[in-house]
């Protein structure tokens, strides 16, 4: 039986209030510190987790309720607050359920990534019924007034006058330039589905790499996750890929169908850039495993990739893509998880 152990392991002389100010700080992390509060997300169930799946069902609720009250305390939107406590109470509840069932590990990375898709689902709904508008529609107008905003106030015509010289263009052009971006900036939230699929993904995958490797301290089975070095992905996810590349690439007639397609192939590649990507340096850290490079070699070369960030993200994500028929760390082909 999976929780056969658990009379034996240290779950039960857990500090509760060490786990709170985790949770905690993982919750502020994630609220207050932009993009790197994704790594907060991540841990953020992780102690409520151990705590329930060790039977400290009581002392695992409180935890997710006391942090998430304390966060909503300081950032004062008690809905989200309430929605992250519910979230961090789910996935709990379901790394208990599935490990008692036995559950593979695609089932569970599946379930986490639902989680998070219907707590974003649900924080849109209940602001909508509060505040009684669409709370997607009001979103991109507050976004784009921002935009305008930001743009006339930074990039006013005073700035244009005395520094167009400075960019070899004359005014016209200056402006042809910041109007560019602001359709650029424009467009962003229209690709937020695709980015958010991906993100929860990303959580999703880490968030069990992290905790089944602090269960299985606490003598709990649950299916270890694999070696980063050795991570992959079936070959048909390529078609996403390709067919993100045609939709935005290809012209197609009709200025609103441009539009939807270009919608559709943006969010694509939201999705499908970057997990190749991340498969490209899998497979450059499984080579530097395979051909036993010293760490401070492989320090020296991460950094050498970062300092040439454009074209590293471009090779890299080329690598991830041909390593499906090339297999250059020659994997036993299975799938990711």
């Amino acid at each position: 039986m999976p929780f056969e152990n658990l009379k034996r392991n240290k779950i039960d002389r857990l500090n509760l209030a060490l786990l709170t100010l985790f949770t905690f700080l993982s919750l502020a992390f994630a609220v207050f510190i932009p993009f790197f509060g994704v790594a907060g997300i991540i841990l953020l169930p992780v102690p409520s987790t151990i705590l329930i799946i060790g039977g400290r069902i009581r002392d695992g609720i409180i935890c997710a309720v006391i942090a998430c009250t304390a966060v909503a305390l300081i950032y004062s939107d008690f809905v989200l607050m309430t929605i992250m406590a519910i979230l961090i109470v789910a996935i709990s509840f379901l790394y208990k359920n599935s490990i008692s069932k036995d559950k593979s590990k695609l089932f569970i990375i599946s379930s986490i990534f639902s989680v998070f898709c219907g707590a974003v689902v649900l924080y849109f709904i209940i602001n909508s019924a509060v505040y009684r508008v669409n709370y997607i529609s009001e979103f991109i107008k507050s976004y784009n007034s921002s935009i305008d905003w930001t743009i006339n106030l930074v990039f006013g015509d005073e700035f244009i006058s005395k520094y167009s010289s400075l960019f070899f263009i004359d005014d016209l052009q200056l402006r042809s330039m910041l109007e560019q971006w602001r359709n650029i900036l424009e467009f962003i939230p229209y690709i937020i589905p695709g980015i958010l699929i991906f993100i929860f993904s990303f959580i999703s995958v880490i968030n069990y790499a992290i905790t089944s490797r602090l269960l299985i301290k606490f003598n709990i089975n649950i299916r270890p996750f694999i070696s980063f070095k050795d991570w992959d992905i079936p070959w048909y996810y390529c078609w996403g890929m390709i067919l993100s590349l045609v939709l935005i690439l290809i012209p197609y007639g009709g200025q609103n169908l441009n539009k939807i397609l270009d919608i559709a192939g943006f969010n694509l590649l939201a999705i499908f850039g970057p997990l190749y990507l991340i498969l490209g340096v899998s497979v450059i850290w499984g080579l530097m495993e395979k051909f036993k490079v010293p760490p401070v070699w492989k320090i020296g070369i991460f950094i050498l990739l970062g300092l040439f960030s454009g074209i590293t993200i471009l090779i890299l994500l080329f690598i991830g893509l041909i390593d499906i028929w090339i297999n250059f760390r020659r994997l036993e082909r299975r799938q990711l998880v």
